[in-house]
């Protein structure tokens, strides 16, 4: 990866615990971690974030810090800095994305049509999560068998720092934030050629899209918006789980027992071909 300071991460502390074998151990697992950072009276919606993948790193990072896009921007012929280089790219991606697809996109927003660029693989700087442990879990089970998967957990209000500021002297406060908010679609806006305010102070932000039918309803999607300029972060929060590589498959049928597949987790013709298929060994 480049240069971590430039990139803002959230921070995955390493495995504690043991590996992971079965449903039943992972779910114990969860429940303690579950237990300790629980808040009563949340409200119907929660803020106990998983985040499901096959390979562990240090730091979490969208799309848009990866190393691919990352390489690709600094092959591009400016004055800019790596991160002004990035912001560039991306703008030109999203533009393109918008204009050749206009007439898929029509009556959207801006901040609606971003989050349907990260939907369909568009480097973004959306990072997923999910509000559903299991999600997380298929999501950790659901590559190279025999390589270890590993499920992250954390309550999201507090990617947002202790006394973090909108602007110097305006709070920000704790809390999960609709695609709707104004720091959100600013944030957004940047990436589709607003001018960047120098004044705005930059974060993580913890982001609920509206829940409609489809993959980000299935998969009980919540994200992290990393925005331009943001630093990296620490959540005391956060935990990891290891899912032993050896016990991915035996976990895999454990979850299409209680109908967690392919097709229930993407929702689409696609993955309901290949659940079949696999279901029928053809």
């Amino acid at each position: 990866m480049a240069d971590p300071i430039e990139i803002p991460i959230i921070k995955t502390p390493a495995p504690v615990g043991k590996l992971v074998k079965t449903l039943a151990d992972f779910l114990k697992a969860s429940e303690r971690w579950h237990k300790k950072h629980a808040r009563r009276q949340g409200g119907m919606l929660a803020d106990l974030w998983y985040r499901g993948v096959n390979q562990h790193f240090d730091g979490q990072a969208p799309g848009v810090y990866r190393p691919s896009f990352t390489k690709r921007a600094e092959s591009i012929v400016s004055n800019d800095s790596i991160e002004g280089k990035r912001l560039r790219l991306e703008r030109d991606a999203i533009s393109q994305f918008r204009s050749a697809g206009a007439a898929f996109l029509e009556g959207y927003s801006k901040a609606q049509i971003y989050f349907i660029a990260q939907h369909f693989g568009m480097p973004t700087r959306l990072l997923d999560w999910s509000t559903n442990p299991l999600a997380g879990l298929y999501f950790a089970c659901d590559g190279e068998d025999g390589k270890d998967g590993f499920v992250y957990m954390m309550d999201a209000k507090y990617v947002i720092p202790e006394n973090a500021e909108v602007r110097p002297h305006k709070p920000l406060y704790r809390a999960v934030m609709t695609m709707r908010h104004a720091l959100v679609e600013y944030a957004i806006g940047t990436s589709l050629w607003n001018t960047v305010d120098r004044d705005i102070l930059p974060h993580i932000l913890p982001v609920r899209p509206d829940i409609i039918p489809g993959r980000i309803g299935q998969q009980s999607s919540v994200f992290t918006l990393h925005m331009h300029r943001a630093a990296s972060l620490e959540n005391d929060t956060m935990s990891t789980i290891c899912i032993d590589g050896g016990s991915k498959a035996a976990i895999r049928d454990e979850l299409h027992r209680l109908n967690i597949n392919q097709f229930t987790t993407y929702y689409d013709l696609d993955h309901l071909s290949k659940e079949i298929r696999s279901g029928w060994g053809i």
